[in-house]
């Protein structure tokens, strides 16, 4: 069993959770969340550790996740239980579902959100929020997913300049700071739902609500693998969460692990 470290501390949430713990860890200063999980992984099933602030926070392709202490929402989850029962990659979208869903909650219609695939949720077309997922195998077997999720929440539009000029916070959006605990709070509340979901019902639920809710289903978008940039219609989710691309008279799935995806200033209705 994990000793818990001398500065985490419990807070007590008091929500009402199917698969989360209530009580969460909470630590001032951390180098990663993800990390810490996926090296003290005794914790029970459903443990969620937040932290003020991430000195080594990462994001997909090891790009480094910036943000002044107490002004971001930097959190991991840690699932110990049926982890073989669906891809890990489903765990990106069921997390991106969740926070849309809080989020919309929260803002009431003040703000309109969106969905990039694979792993972003957009606030009036600039970046939100950020996904990782990574796992524990032992063996062929993965042992533990591990969830990190980051919301831009209190960070001012003088924070998004330069390489971040692409990002928003909800303060910005708001015109007020909020109080990230409560942000959290709606957050959680999705992600217990649709693990539940994931459980009951399986992968299938969580793929048709993330489609529903990402705007660029149906429309002409770029995909850059890196190699080449493609153009096409956005058609639909492969069944492993592939872009599904038609483009020059037929299909090709692209995953997150090497494509970007832009949209194009026009769009174009799917046939």
């Amino acid at each position: 069993m994990n000793i818990m470290p001398s500065n985490f501390e419990v807070l007590n949430l008091a929500l009402d959770l199917k698969i989360l713990q209530p009580q969460i860890l909470h630590t001032e200063q951390i180098s990663s969340t993800n990390t810490y999980f996926l090296q003290h992984h005794s914790y029970p099933n459903g443990t969620v550790l937040l932290a003020d602030y991430q000195t080594g926070g990462k994001g997909r392709h090891g790009r480094m996740w910036h943000s002044p202490p107490e002004q971001a929402l930097l959190f991991s989850v840690l699932l110990t239980e049926r982890c073989n029962r669906a891809f890990l990659h489903v765990y990106t979208f069921l997390a991106a579902v969740a926070v849309f869903e809080g989020l919309e909650m929260l803002g009431g219609g003040a703000f309109k959100l969106d969905l990039k695939w694979p792993n972003d949720v957009l606030l009036e077309g600039h970046k939100l929020c950020g996904i990782l997922v990574q796992n524990r195998l032992v063996g062929n077997e993965m042992s533990q997913i591990v969830i990190g999720i980051g919301i831009n929440v209190n960070q001012p539009a003088n924070f998004f300049i330069g390489e971040l000029s692409q990002g928003t916070s909800l303060n910005i959006a708001l015109g007020r700071k909020l109080d990230r605990v409560e942000v959290l709070k709606q957050v959680l509340v999705g992600l217990d739902h649709w693990l539940f979901i994931l459980g009951d019902s399986g992968e299938i639920a969580i793929f048709n609500r993330w489609k529903a809710l990402c705007s660029s289903i149906g429309k002409r978008v770029l995909v850059n693998d890196g190699r080449q940039i493609y153009t096409g219609i956005f058609k639909d989710l492969s069944n492993q969460g592939g872009l599904v691309l038609e483009t020059g008279g037929h299909c090709r799935v692209f995953y997150a692990a090497d494509v970007t995806l832009t949209k194009e200033t026009s769009d174009v209705g799917c046939n």
